[in-house]
């Protein structure tokens, strides 16, 4: 989708912008990216909003929290609407990087792993790649937690560093070829649309005229929604590409997915910060929910 975006951000530029992109890792590690792009050593990242908790620690809830929205409707809402993307404007500036937007990834949670899980109590003894409420959850069952980015986890499967992970959708296993070295994919995913995200140097952005500033911003928001959709689509297919491989399918239980969501609701409080951007990110995705929760919730089965 990437050379997508770029085309895109050239034809309505008029040619006056051109990015060329590199693989993750390539210029800056992954993890340090956001601090790459505010010193100017690369002028944009494209990265996801939960690597940057060790910054930001409301990244973390920002990026997705299981359980919390069923469409994507709903999170283009809690972003454009709702304030979440001022607040998150607002505290990157403060190291000298300009959030363009948020883009809706995929569906995120459920593991891909070298073997099989069919209950929580299944996590107990493995190693998994993992990140938010969701590792927490895996911890509590006796799995051990590893972080890793996205470039390292074919590599750290096939040698057996980490047992499985935790990688987006059905798409996003296959895209990566995770199911050549894995061999069991547990669902539900937990979390419909985590949030990859897009940004620049802020000196790179002033330096723009007003005009291509909102090029950009046009651009990238429609690349949220070509992100998500493109991706959905093809879950669709990848679950039958799995299979065809020699993957085998499993869903946790209702009483193990009861309980997850009922470990959400008391450990979103406990794990949260106390700091002034966690709370009033909190509040406004709390707020969202609530009016989300007005009307009957979609169910995935």
């Amino acid at each position: 989708m990437l050379p997508r975006y770029i085309k895109t951000i050239k034809e309505i530029s008029n040619g006056r912008i051109e990015i060329t992109a590199y693989p993750p890792g390539a210029l800056v590690p992954t993890f340090e990216l956001l601090d790459g792009v505010g010193r100017r050593v690369v002028e944009m990242g494209y990265g996801a909003q939960i690597y940057w908790k060790g910054i930001f620690p409301f990244t973390e809830w920002t990026w997705g929290i299981p359980f919390a929205f069923d469409v994507v409707d709903h999170y283009d809402y809690l972003w454009w609407e709702a304030g979440l993307l001022k607040l998150t404007r607002e505290a990157f500036a403060t190291k000298n990087v300009f959030f363009i937007a948020p883009i809706y990834s995929d569906e995120w949670g459920s593991t891909i792993c070298r073997k099989p899980i069919k209950t929580l109590k299944d996590f107990k003894g493995l190693k998994i790649r993992s990140s938010g409420i969701a590792a927490e959850i895996w911890k509590m069952n006796g799995a051990g937690i590893a972080r890793l980015p996205g470039e390292e986890l074919y590599t750290g499967i096939s040698t057996g560093v980490i047992d499985g992970a935790n990688w987006g959708s059905p798409y996003g296993n296959i895209a990566t070829k995770l199911h050549e070295v894995a061999k069991h994919y547990t669902l539900p995913s937990l979390i419909q649309y985590d949030m990859e995200d897009m940004f620049i140097n802020m000196d790179a952005w002033n330096s723009l005229p007003k005009d291509l500033q909102e090029s950009f911003i046009l651009a990238t928001r429609v690349f949220a929604l070509e992100r998500s959709s493109y991706s959905t689509f093809l879950s669709c297919l990848a679950l039958e590409t799995m299979k065809k491989a020699g993957v085998t399918i499993y869903n946790l239980p209702p009483q193990d997915i009861a309980q997850m969501r009922k470990l959400t609701a008391e450990l979103l409080p406990k794990m949260a910060g106390k700091d002034e951007y966690t709370q009033r990110a909190l509040k406004i995705i709390q707020d969202t929910m609530k009016i989300v929760d007005m009307r009957p919730r979609l169910t995935r089965l």
